[in-house]
């Protein structure tokens, strides 16, 4: 159990990075999918190439959907091994195929239903999750956030988008800050508390930015050995404001967070859920094969997490994000 809040934590954090239907990756067009039919090891399903293969855990079940907005999932599977190393994840059964073979461009939901055999699932596709960063963060007057419908409020409930689509530059800071001044007046003390939330590849575009600048002074260097040009660890800060950087945030965006505006409705707090009489450790039922079965316990114990909160932006149009940042090679 050393871990495993940690774990739980890593989970939430994937879904507060998502747009609120409960979809944690979108299989990419450059991703190679292999449905594997034999036994585990040589034989896993594999996903290689996802785009955040670290919000996903080990044996986790997810289901999957041939679009966003689809009622028809294809299915669901269990994870049996992550490795965000290589963007890939391992199945140890086939991938789902109903109406058709899990492929690229097919979304992966975290798990709401019923397994039968891998076959399909009750899940809801929409709005079925946590009110994530990209569910208010949306430069749109049509669709609805939080119960509302933006078409009833233009221009309130959409979010300014910077479509850069090109390396971040030291002037994307200052860009920001027009659409923040045009969004909420130049003098409002919200501006002051925005700060980036942004996956690790843009935190390392923004360190090679230093580099290009760095000035190394000769007669400050001693001993016969050069001097190390490199920085063990990510910036702080970029154009003077917090980065927070979140490895499972999705790559290529960069989103600009005032803070004062965003809040936390919690109902329950993440805990140990207690299976009674304050134990929250409990024997695994020996589900029975059929109804003639005995019924007893395993010898192993699980433990579960429980939490019911959500995540809301009172003035979605007064942060930013941007898109299109090119990913440097890894």
């Amino acid at each position: 159990m050393k871990n495993s809040l940690d774990q739980a934590m890593q989970g939430l954090e994937a879904l507060i990075n998502a747009d609120g239907s409960g979809m944690l990756d979108q299989i990419p067009s450059t991703a190679t999918v292999n449905s594997g039919t034999g036994a585990a090891g040589p034989g896993f399903s594999s996903i290689v190439g996802m785009n955040i293969a670290a919000a996903f855990t080990d044996q986790q079940n997810v289901t999957v959907y041939p679009t966003e907005t689809s009622a028809s999932p294809r299915g669901s599977f269990t994870i049996s091994y992550v490795d965000p190393v290589s963007q890939t994840i391992y199945s140890s059964q086939a991938l789902p195929s109903t109406g058709g073979a899990t492929a690229v461009g097919d979304y992966l939901f975290v798990f709401n239903g019923t397994v039968v055999g891998g076959a399909g699932t009750t899940q809801a596709a929409a709005a079925a999750s946590i009110q994530g960063i990209r569910a208010w963060q949306v430069n749109s007057n049509t669709g609805t956030i939080g119960g509302l419908n933006r078409a009833s409020y233009p221009g309130r409930l959409s979010t300014p988008v910077i479509a850069l689509n090109a390396a971040v530059t030291p002037g994307l800071s200052q860009r920001a800050l027009v659409l923040l001044g045009r969004a909420l007046g130049p003098d409002a003390a919200a501006i002051k508390s925005m700060v980036w939330h942004l996956p690790p590849d843009q935190a390392y575009a923004m360190a090679n930015l230093q580099y290009n600048v760095q000035i190394e002074y000769k007669s400050a260097v001693k001993g016969d050995k050069p001097e190390d040009m490199s920085y063990k660890l990510f910036q702080d800060t970029f154009g003077g404001r917090n980065n927070h950087i979140s490895w499972n945030a999705l790559p290529g965006r960069i989103d600009g967070l005032v803070l004062d505006n965003w809040y936390i409705g919690e109902l329950e707090p993440l805990e140990l859920y207690d299976f009674g009489g304050g134990s929250v450790v409990a024997p695994v039922p020996d589900i029975p094969s059929s109804p003639t079965g005995n019924n007893t316990y395993l010898s192993s114990h699980m433990f579960s997490y429980v939490t019911s909160f959500n995540l809301i932006d009172n003035a979605p149009k007064s942060g930013l994000y941007i898109t299109g940042c090119t990913q440097p090679t890894i």
